[in-house]
């Protein structure tokens, strides 16, 4: 069983890997939705190890995790209009900054 506070430590090829197939189960319609319990969010309470960084629209008609298949705490989630990296979004210290420190 996956612990949500575990780190995948997964190298890029493979993080990338990851999405890829849970999309691919996605557009098959073979995701596996993960439910949320209390024990789950107690365990993210304790922190958070996302394995990858996605950078999408503010927009709330799918989460990223659904598309990708993916667990609670396993994607870093930056959400902007219009999908475009600005210099209010990369900032210093950033928010990507941020992520590369929980994604290590």
């Amino acid at each position: 069983m996956f612990s949500h506070t575990s780190k995948l430590n997964l190298p890029g090829d493979q993080g990338l890997q990851k999405l890829i197939e849970g999309n691919q189960r996605f557009e098959r319609g073979q995701a596996q939705f993960h439910s949320v319990c209390k024990e789950t969010l107690a365990d993210l309470a304790k922190g958070q190890h996302p394995f990858a960084t996605i950078l999408g629209c503010s927009d709330s008609r799918v989460p990223p995790e659904l598309i990708f298949d993916a667990n609670f705490g396993e994607l870093f989630i930056v959400r902007v209009a219009g999908n475009v990296i600005s210099p209010e979004v990369m900032g210093t210290p950033s928010t990507f900054d941020f992520c590369k420190n929980q994604c290590q």
